[in-house]
């Protein structure tokens, strides 16, 4: 296990303690069954992060109290991500913020880096390429240690990449979306904070909703376009609302008349699209369709 540290010194030996002793019990007992999911998220759509939304998933994580831990492994200059998430979310009242240099799977699953992570109220993952993520920390002791904490109470965030890996269908990057057709958007299993929705990024910026639309309709499974400067903070409950600068769209298909096609996507009547303004709220599905 590998990680990185700047300048500061590093303060959570004891929290760390307790969690190492703790983590064969938790495992093993887990949250008690049906109990709500306690945690927020804050799934940002990249670009340039406002410091407002910075300062909000401080707010989520304890505010002064709170210990962050960043995932910036998506970046091919993770090193410098790392550093630079470290200063602005200290900028951001964090108590401490610690990046985490996980380089390859096994680290993933070192018993003592799950226990560092039991230590954390917050967990941010960086942009770059999602598919880095989900190969390092699918099925592994970290990303359970991850979840466990949202479970309880921590805050999970994450930008582009990291927003992208937060749905359990994951859109990877690749494919053609030039027209609305099956079997041209490339997906891949996401981390599933978000198991009833599709997350897309960059959305507006990009023009990426040829793509998210011709998932929706193939999957008959809601999408959400997040577009940059701009998050969907989704709090316990599945109540999530848009903070930022820009705009949110959902393509929602449940409802609708679908016809039958060959070789291509079916047509649809009656497709829900909201446009969705700073301020604006939805309650989000809680179980994959």
């Amino acid at each position: 296990m590998e990680t990185m540290r700047r300048g500061h010194r590093f303060t959570w030996a004891g929290a760390v303690t307790l969690a190492l002793l703790a983590v064969s019990a938790t495992l093993a007992a887990g949250p008690a069954a049906g109990e709500p999911v306690r945690g927020n998220l804050l799934v940002i759509g990249g670009g340039k992060i406002p410091p407002a939304l910075l300062a909000r998933f401080v707010e989520l994580a304890g505010g002064r109290d709170a210990r962050i831990a960043v995932i910036p492994m998506a970046s091919e200059e993770w090193k410098k991500a790392g550093k630079d998430y470290e200063k602005r979310f200290k900028e951001a009242g964090a108590a401490e913020v610690r990046s985490f240099a996980i380089r390859h799977p096994a680290s993933a699953n070192d018993e003592q880096l799950a226990a560092e992570l039991r230590a954390c109220t917050g967990f941010f993952f960086g942009g770059g390429d999602q598919n880095k993520l989900t190969r390092l920390l699918l099925g592994t002791k970290a990303l359970e240690a991850i979840r466990q904490r949202w479970r309880e109470g921590a805050a999970v965030g994450g930008t582009s990449a990291g927003a992208a890996v937060m749905s359990g269908v994951m859109i990877t990057g690749d494919g053609d979306w030039t027209s609305l057709l099956r079997d041209t958007v490339q997906t891949a299993e996401g981390f599933g904070f978000l198991p009833g929705v599709i997350v897309d990024q960059h959305f507006v910026k990009r023009a990426r909703f040829n793509r998210l639309l011709s998932l929706c309709l193939q999957l008959r499974r809601p999408g959400i376009g997040i577009d940059e400067s701009t998050a969907l903070w989704v709090r316990p409950g599945g109540v999530a609302e848009v903070v930022g600068l820009s705009t949110v769209l959902v393509v929602d298909p449940r409802g609708a008349e679908f016809s039958a096609g060959e070789g291509s996507l079916p047509a649809a009547r009656g497709v829900r699209l909201d446009v969705l303004r700073p301020g604006d709220t939805l309650q989000l599905p809680a179980e994959a369709p």
